[in-house]
């Protein structure tokens, strides 16, 4: 082989691993700087599960009255259509129809007191009466005092009664003077068949009075009002 021909075949070879070198690196570049990037950016974000943590709670039971009731959380509870939420403040205003009423409201700007012996309760504002409602409750308590809000449960459910019962807008002030159990505003209890716990028409009633162990069983919408209008710290003054 001459010399020429060999010089010819030396620079084909040169200029085939000349080639095949820059395709390799601008392979190498593609998919590490825009192909990884890329596929990064446009990947859906992961998402995040929220744990929802269960609690067990238990109203507390007089002697003369019904057994002590378990309350669950709502995140053991099955879903329960709760009656609509309003921020609305109630727009009747009692204080010139009952004024000795607002005598014993707490000052603060939202409070709620309670009156055990005709079983009705009222919405207060900054020492004022402003919206007076039913409940059915007990007979030996709360006592008479006044109480912080410290718990607030959308949804609840209750089995120790020997049958489930669902409530809505649980609003927990006190214990129980007996097993030390949580004392709460709520709507009347639903059972697994729809039928209410209670008559709606008899709540307030002073005849039903010892139907609940301890809690104050509320109509639906005035379930929904208390538990918009008190917040956790807001006051409930207990009169007799």
């Amino acid at each position: 082989m001459n010399r020429s021909v060999a010089a010819v075949r030396t620079r084909a070879r040169v200029a085939l691993v000349f080639a095949v070198t820059v395709a390799l690196v601008a392979s190498s570049a593609c998919g590490s700087d825009v192909a990884g990037p890329v596929a990064a950016a446009e990947a859906p974000a992961p998402t995040t599960v929220a744990s929802v943590a269960s609690s067990t709670t238990v109203v507390a039971p007089a002697t003369t009255e019904a057994p002590a009731t378990t309350i669950a959380s709502a995140s053991a509870a099955p879903t329960t259509s709760a009656a609509p939420t309003t921020t609305a403040a109630p727009t009747t205003t009692i204080d010139q129809i009952s004024p000795y009423l607002s005598a014993f409201c707490p000052t603060t700007p939202h409070a709620v007191a309670v009156d055990r012996d005709r079983q009705r309760a009222w919405l207060c504002e900054d020492g004022r009466a402003v919206y007076e409602f039913p409940f059915t409750g007990a007979v030996t308590q709360p006592d008479p005092g006044t109480y912080p809000v410290y718990a607030k449960d959308l949804q609840a459910y209750s089995t120790l009664s020997g049958e489930r019962s669902d409530m809505t807008h649980f609003v927990v002030f006190t214990y129980g003077k007996y097993q030390g159990a949580r004392i709460a505003f709520h709507s009347v209890p639903v059972r697994r068949d729809g039928t209410w716990l209670q008559p709606l028409e008899s709540v307030g009633e002073v005849s039903m009075r010892g139907q609940s162990a301890g809690c104050l069983r509320l109509l639906p919408d005035d379930a929904v009002r208390v538990w918009d209008w008190l917040a956790i710290g807001d006051e409930v003054r207990v009169i007799n």
